[in-house]
């Protein structure tokens, strides 16, 4: 198994991880993409579900996590959490986030992290990523 890349931050002892952004705001996507990759991960950036239904799949092209606004056009983030569902072999971890109430509706989906309400706090978008972060090394290490 290779070795995970670790942060470009030498002051944090988790790894770098591979993160797909889907939000349709471009300002909102400019300032999450620049957080993400100043705290050393990989960021995929795309502005609707149906563009990351294309690039995360059953093997999920080694995406390990998603960003998922629920407020999206044309596909919303509420329609792609309900067909994901069924994606079992995927071992994709998502964070939702919304501007409306009640962005935490998939609390209880068992691949989410966590869920987020705009605007996002940056320390806590950093908190629930560095948790997202843990679980995965964690259940990597367990195989």
């Amino acid at each position: 198994m290779s070795e995970r890349p670790t942060h470009a931050n030498p002051e944090s002892s988790l790894t770098s991880i591979k993160i797909l952004l889907v939000e349709d705001d471009r300002d909102s996507r400019a300032a999450l993409y620049e957080r993400l990759t100043s705290w050393g991960h990989e960021a995929l950036v795309v502005s609707d579900a149906l563009h990351a239904v294309a690039l995360l799949d059953e093997t999920n092209n080694g995406i390990e996590l998603v960003i998922l606004d629920l407020d999206l056009p044309r596909l919303s983030g509420d329609e792609f959490m309900k067909s994901y569902a069924h994606w079992t072999k995927c071992r994709t971890r998502f964070l939702t986030i919304s501007g409306r109430l009640g962005p935490d509706a998939y609390l209880d989906h068992a691949k989410v992290a966590g869920c987020l309400h705009k605007p996002i706090p940056v320390d806590t978008l950093k908190r629930m990523v560095e948790e997202a972060e843990e679980a995965l090394t964690a259940g990597a290490k367990r195989g």
